[in-house]
């Protein structure tokens, strides 16, 4: 099984890569980084909000002087926080300075918001989306990112941004996992040649998920599904998890707080299932969205995914 996807414009992307949601830690993050790229992550995914920028610059850069990788080897994925969208350059600029790097390869918008507030927590305006785009950009036209795209859309928002931008997003980041399989919004995601990342693909974290106020605790790895396929193929639950990513076309950004738990990730590239064991997968789809905007509270409480 190849390692990497190749897009329309014949570059290489890696097919799955290292996520860093709520490792904010920069000394442990930044060592995670490194011993992931030397065993072999090429695709490293944060965001300004995440306040891992800087120690993954710092495993980054010691990476590349110890000539591990080469920087384009690598594919590193950043975010414009909600409150800033006002200003894309400006904070593309401060992420850059934290990854220590001229360039970053995706830049995505973290949330399709439109409300800005002041420091009271105030709202204050709307940016609509045809003003905001434009902004994003501009930034592949001046050099600071490779590609843009989109975080948390949903299709009616794609649709909106698809009927005016001039750039098309080439990448979109959403929850992922075998409790929530967006077959529709990946089938349209195809359709437009929009290559979909899935974030929480192991549903571990401080993940609870929300229903009619009652928090529901999932262990994914531990559902019998998994737990068979996993005796059956002799691989690790998390490794059947993220080889049915691949099999869907997915591009899974587990996060790990273990230095050493990518290097068994990697080895979900390692084996193919039969089809119908892929099948049982796709049955538990509960539609279990962990990571909502109710969850987020992202916008005044508004189910975006209604």
């Amino acid at each position: 099984m190849s390692e990497y996807y190749t897009l329309p414009n014949g570059q290489k992307v890696p097919r799955m890569g290292l996520g860093s949601t709520n490792i904010s830690d920069t000394e442990l993050i930044s060592q995670i980084v490194y011993q992931s790229i030397k065993d072999g992550v090429r695709l490293i995914d944060t965001a300004y909000a995440y306040k891992s920028e800087e120690g993954i610059g710092i495993g980054i850069k010691k990476a590349i002087d110890e000539n591990i990788v080469k920087r384009e080897d690598l594919f590193i994925i950043t975010k414009l926080w909600k409150l800033y969208r006002n200003n894309p350059l400006e904070y593309i600029q401060k992420s850059l300075k934290k990854l220590q790097l001229d360039y970053v390869d995706l830049y995505l918008d973290h949330w399709p918001c439109s409300y800005l507030y002041d420091e009271n927590n105030n709202k204050i305006n709307k940016i609509p989306l045809h003003i905001f785009w434009p902004k994003m950009e501009e930034l592949i036209e001046k050099g600071y990112t490779k590609y843009i795209g989109c975080s948390n859309y949903n299709i009616q928002n794609l649709i909106n941004l698809l009927s005016f931008c001039k750039i098309k997003p080439s990448f979109i980041e959403v929850e992922f996992h075998p409790y929530l399989i967006q077959n529709n919004l990946l089938y349209f995601c195809k359709k437009e040649n929009i290559r979909m990342i899935g974030y929480n693909p192991l549903c571990k974290g401080n993940y609870d998920y929300h229903k009619d106020n009652e928090k529901i605790k999932n262990e994914l790895l531990k559902d019998d599904i998994i737990i068979n396929l996993s005796k059956k193929y002799n691989k690790t639950p998390g490794q059947i998890v993220l080889n049915w990513f691949l099999y869907k076309g997915v591009i899974p950004i587990p996060m790990t707080s273990k230095i050493d738990r990518m290097k068994e990730n990697l080895g979900c590239m390692k084996f193919i299932m039969n089809k119908y064991d892929y099948e049982k997968i796709e049955k538990m789809n509960k539609n279990y969205r962990y990571g909502s905007s109710l969850t987020w509270h992202t916008i005044d409480d508004v189910d975006i995914f209604a």
